[in-house]
């Protein structure tokens, strides 16, 4: 293993973030970490690929059979010794696991591998990410890896499967219920993850095995040109600190890295890699250059934390794996895609009175930031420069908290606090609502409804405009296709958005009934919407 240099302590700081951000889900339970009798690992190492186990599967398979689009899904264990960094504490052991999704067919691999911190919010080891870019991995025949870098997601807050112990008199299990080793203590009864100031070197150690050219190959023998880390929200935090703490220096394992809605922690003060950062409207800040050497900020427009796709695909992945359902068909998964490709054209929905989340289609700048991250690492040409959120200095009602609440966050050593309260600034909105600046969509360039992003805590909020206001803006529906279609071609001539997305946002424009709500059939659609292919 190459030698590690722990870098200085990060110096706390305050930050403020919006109400309900996600890393502050966590509550922290208060017991004794026990330590494995094993000898530490020299070097990484990777078994598997895992099979058998309670539910003979992995935690968080995909609902859908990958083997459908040509890709394999496996999972492998990797163990070693873990650095805490920013700490002196001493280096430890652990194991730890990944699930790795790959061409089937060597031939097909573009050489890209995008490496996912899965996100433990919610105290579950969820990959949100792949949700949004599964079809865009299959399509591109990249690599995706799912990476269980924390304790939360392996056994539980504080856990890491010691034995039973007493709390107060209470006798606290060895995991907590929704943890991989309380899921399947037969398939995942060797994790050991320690405390997240190891989680840092666990996720570089992870990521260098899948380099590996001897013993076991989790790529199956095909050789990566580009490794990408991503992670959102919570696991966003941790890839800032990620940086800030040393661990990437150190490692040098990732050529770039993209940090979605990272809550507004102090950002790095520099970028040895390609970095990006995705911000929603909730997870902007004021007065931050969007360009600097190595580094990009796309502030989204009308994007919520997630949106109304990531919730419900994540929510058929829980009931799947929850409910041993068996995989959907690829017809069954195009089906659910259909019915998670909403904006608002269809009229209103649950997120208009806070109970669902927005239906801005976030996804597509997330889309489009891996693909632009993957062009600058392997050309250099950098992702293009986004223009920043307009604040107006207006602090709006519903930012504005009593009680701003401390809580401690992940930060590899030291301790940064997150502020629970609402922004000093408000961003700067049109009449209908939506905000100005930032990149803009075709969602929010020829807008049906008022997506305001930053309200209903971290799901926002789509709500339709009226038919009456819609045909005042769009006369016909196809006064509406033709806007769509030139906002469209700009967004991915701009590099904002994929063709692919561009193209999928025109299908749902054109067999949309805008200006009226509904659905047009496809005899009924402009003649542009018969060869989109060619018009996109």
């Amino acid at each position: 293993m190459s030698t590690r240099v722990a870098a200085p302590r990060s110096r706390t700081t305050r930050t403020r973030v919006r109400v309900l951000i996600c890393c502050l889900a966590t509550l922290f339970v208060a017991c004794a970490v026990g330590t494995p009798a094993w000898a530490a690992s020299p070097a990484p190492r990777v078994t598997g690929p895992l099979t058998g186990g309670v539910h003979d599967r992995p935690w968080g398979a995909a609902a859908f059979n990958p083997e459908d689009f040509g890709y394999t899904e496996q999972e492998y264990l990797v163990s070693g010794t873990a650095h805490a960094y920013g700490t002196a504490r001493p280096d430890v052991p652990y194991v730890t696991r990944m699930v790795v999704y790959r061409p089937a067919d060597p031939e097909r691999f573009s050489g890209n591998v995008t490496v996912e911190w899965t996100n433990v919010t919610a105290q579950v080891d969820h990959a949100f990410e792949f949700l949004w870019l599964n079809r865009q991995t299959f399509a591109n025949g990249d690599a995706y890896v799912v990476v269980s870098a924390q304790q939360a997601g392996a056994c539980g807050i504080l856990l890491n499967g010691q034995p039973m112990i007493d709390v107060g008199g209470i006798s606290v299990p060895p995991c907590t219920p929704v943890s991989l080793k309380a899921w399947d203590p037969i398939r995942y009864g060797a994790l050991w993850v320690p405390d997240d100031a190891y989680a840092f070197d666990v996720f570089s150690q992870v990521g260098s095995t899948l380099r590996n050219t001897t013993g076991v190959a989790p790529l199956g023998g095909l050789v990566p040109r580009t490794l990408i880390a991503i992670g959102l929200s919570q696991s966003a935090i941790a890839l800032d600190n990620y940086i800030r703490t040393g661990a990437d220096d150190a490692a040098r394992v990732y050529d770039g890295i993209i940090i979605d809605g990272d809550g507004q922690m102090t950002l790095p003060s520099r970028y040895r890699v390609p970095t990006m950062h995705i911000w929603s409207e909730e997870s902007g800040q004021m007065g931050v250059p969007t360009a600097a050497p190595n580094h990009r900020i796309w502030s989204v427009a009308g994007a919520a934390h997630v949106d109304w796709y990531g919730v419900r695909q994540s929510a058929e992945l829980l009931l799947h794996n929850i409910a041993a359902l068996p995989p959907m068909t690829a017809a069954n998964y195009r089906e659910s895609i259909a019915a998670s490709s909403v904006y608002g054209q269809q009229g209103p929905n649950l997120s208009v009175p806070c109970l669902g989340s927005s239906q801005f289609q976030r996804r597509y700048a997330v889309n489009a930031a891996v693909a632009a991250m993957q062009r600058w690492v392997r050309t250099g040409e950098p992702a293009p420069v986004a223009p920043p959120f307009v604040y107006n200095g207006i602090k709006r009602a519903v930012d504005a908290l009593p009680v701003e609440l401390s809580l401690p966050l992940l930060a590899g050593g030291g301790l940064d606090l997150v502020k629970l309260g609402g922004l000093p600034w408000g961003l700067q909105r049109d009449a209908v609502g939506n905000a100005l600046g930032g990149i803009r969509l075709p969602q929010m360039a020829v807008p049906v409804a008022r997506y305001d992003g930053a309200i209903c805590g971290l799901f926002g909020v789509t709500i339709p405009f009226a038919p009456e206001d819609l045909a005042q803006r769009y006369p016909t529906h196809r006064v509406y296709v033709d806007a769509m279609l030139a906002a469209t071609r700009e967004s991915v001539r701009e590099r904002f958005m994929t063709r692919a997305d561009g193209i999928e946002q025109m299908q749902m424009a054109c067999s949309s009934a805008i200006p009226d709500w509904g659905v047009t059939p496809p005899a009924a659609q402009p003649a542009v919407c018969r060869n989109l292919d060619s018009a996109v």
